[in-house]
């Protein structure tokens, strides 16, 4: 089995399939049917249900900033608040950065923007007295705000995320109050639905030192296909569209994120997913899912999460059945690595999912404290196995072919 069949067997997605060549089509419907797909209503209460955990635990009021691109000038981001040119440099203004920003001349989708600004307004009105939304520097002093938390979608490269702490890092202010965390001044944080190990590392070793929280990792190229077959995708990726660029055929920074939001697919995804040229019709047109023809609806669900989980599965060499949570994650832990946040990227599961299904798996004595499959998981995970479906291929009216004239081979 694989993602849905109504995905797979979707108008639009055979249209996509159909441009490939013959001894490439099996590749790419595999390739497909790993993408995960995050609704409106995961994207929102995941989001929702991480900015309130991270609200309990440390000292409130906390500041809310949406992640937006910054306009830049000589190689710099602009600062994120005024400081007007005097003796005594000082940072002041009673609001931050718009939620949304008016000019749109920044290369931003609002889509991505204006979906979080959504949350985050939605989460603020519902807790006024915790959290204040963009407040300028006079906020912050009045209000005594200790937390600088900064909230996104999605940590791709991590390059927009450190411009934005660049832009208030610039801030002699902020670097000043930050520099009195350990007693009164305050920290950095970065809260996101979901984000890349390449990205996150990124984003840590930022000179702010944020705390970074994501609901899940992102599945991508390298965690969800083994080297030999990941090696293969990105060649494929490489080869389709014709004219694509060699660099980010796999999507910006050379991410390869296999995952798309109801709002937009982040451009650090395969650009055969979303490029569309001359010659090339992608699945989702300019990183936009949310078309009537699109078949992201067809993707999205627990039983479209069920089958491509058995995809994904079945790169680790077995399928399970029955599918469950702890079948999942243990047939994900046959290969390494084995931390929870590569099971969550690999299998595009919430951190949250994961740490209670290693809890079970070790409970149930199927997997010890260093996450090792035991013997007795060995023999469940044989008992349950049953050999893989390689039918990857998309349904076709096409006829056989038979040649009904034969010549004789040259040089006979």
């Amino acid at each position: 089995m694989q993602m849905t069949s109504e995905f797979l067997d979707h108008d639009r997605t055979q249209i996509w399939l159909d441009q490939f060549l013959a001894e490439d089509r099996h590749q790419a419907a595999k390739l497909a049917s790993v993408l995960q797909l995050v609704s409106a209503d995961q994207f929102s209460e995941g989001l929702n249900g991480l900015l309130a955990d991270r609200v309990c635990a440390g000292p409130t009021p906390i500041a809310l900033y949406n992640e937006t691109e910054r306009r830049f000038w000589k190689g710099k981001p602009n600062r994120l608040f005024e400081e007007p040119r005097r003796k005594v440099l000082r940072a002041e203004g009673v609001k931050g950065p718009a939620l949304v920003p008016r000019d749109r001349t920044v290369d931003q989708q609002v889509g991505s923007e204006g979906v979080v600004a959504s949350v985050l307004t939605q989460f603020q009105s519902k807790r006024q007295q915790d959290a204040h939304l963009s407040p300028g520097p006079d906020t912050i002093r009045a209000r005594k705000v200790r937390r600088f938390v900064l909230v996104s979608d999605f940590i791709g490269s991590g390059k927009r995320v450190c411009d934005f702490l660049d832009a208030a890092w610039r801030v002699r202010s902020v670097r000043s109050w930050w520099s009195r965390k350990e007693t009164s001044g305050f920290s950095f944080e970065v809260i996101a639905f979901c984000g890349t190990q390449k990205g996150i590392a990124k984003v840590e070793n930022h000179p702010s030192q944020p705390r970074l929280s994501v609901v899940q990792l992102c599945p991508t190229l390298d965690t969800v296909f083994r080297p030999s077959e990941a090696a293969a995708m990105v060649e494929l990726c490489k080869r389709y569209p014709r004219k694509t660029s060699k660099l980010d055929a796999v999507g910006f920074g050379q991410i390869g994120a296999l995952i798309g939001f109801s709002h937009s697919m982040p451009n650090n995804a395969p650009r055969l997913f979303w490029e569309r040229t001359k010659r090339w019709e992608p699945l989702f047109p300019s990183r936009v899912t949310s078309d009537v023809d699109t078949p992201f609806r067809a993707g999205i669900g627990p039983d479209a999460t069920e089958k491509r989980l058995e995809a994904i599965l079945r790169k680790t060499g077995r399928k399970t059945e029955p599918i469950s949570i702890e079948t999942q994650v243990l047939s994900a832990l046959s290969r390494s690595p084995k931390a929870r946040e590569a099971v969550s990227s690999r299998l595009g599961l919430s951190l949250e999912t994961v740490d209670g299904s290693l809890a079970e798996l070790q409970r149930l004595g199927w997997i010890n404290g260093n996450r090792q499959i035991t013997e007795r998981g060995r023999r469940v995970l044989k008992g349950i196995a049953k050999p893989a479906s390689q039918n990857f291929l998309p349904k076709t009216n096409d006829t056989p072919y038979f040649p009904k004239a034969l010549r004789v081979p040259r040089g006979v």
